[in-house]
């Protein structure tokens, strides 16, 4: 499929199939790019303005496992650096979000296996307490 003909399905709200739409990324020049992700918002919420979401990224833990090449973050387990937070400078974090207008979490952190699923599911329910989404 041509570059415009995926323009003018993009434009017409048409499905783009994986390629297509690799295609219009790559191909396209900014401003077409603007323009069709401005019309489909419009097709979806024609409401004449925009919302954002405030949210703030909260890295639980830098220990991890996977130690990726890639990964400037991550310290094994027993290393001076390593940590898991508290639960006290987790709250202040939450507290500090909440009252700069965050309404979410990023949720994140290191593949620590010290870290069971039950903990994990505390530290949501928790957020979710505190009347945040959470995302993680």
């Amino acid at each position: 499929m041509s570059l415009q003909a995926v323009i003018r399905r993009a434009a017409a709200g048409g499905r783009l199939t994986f390629r297509a739409a690799l295609r219009l990324y790559r191909e396209a020049d900014l401003l077409t790019l603007g323009r069709l992700a401005h019309d489909a918002r419009m097709r979806r919420n024609p409401a004449p303005q925009a919302t954002y979401a405030v949210d703030r990224n909260i890295n639980y833990t830098n220990i991890c496992v996977s130690r990726c090449r890639f990964c400037a973050f991550w310290r094994p387990s027993g290393h001076r650096a390593a940590y898991v937070l508290d639960r006290g400078t987790f709250a202040r974090k939450l507290e500090e979000t909440r009252a700069l207008g965050g309404t979410h979490i990023l949720f994140q952190g290191g593949l620590n296996p010290d870290l069971s699923l039950e903990w994990h599911e505390r530290q949501i329910r928790f957020m979710r307490s505190c009347g945040l989404h959470v995302h993680g």
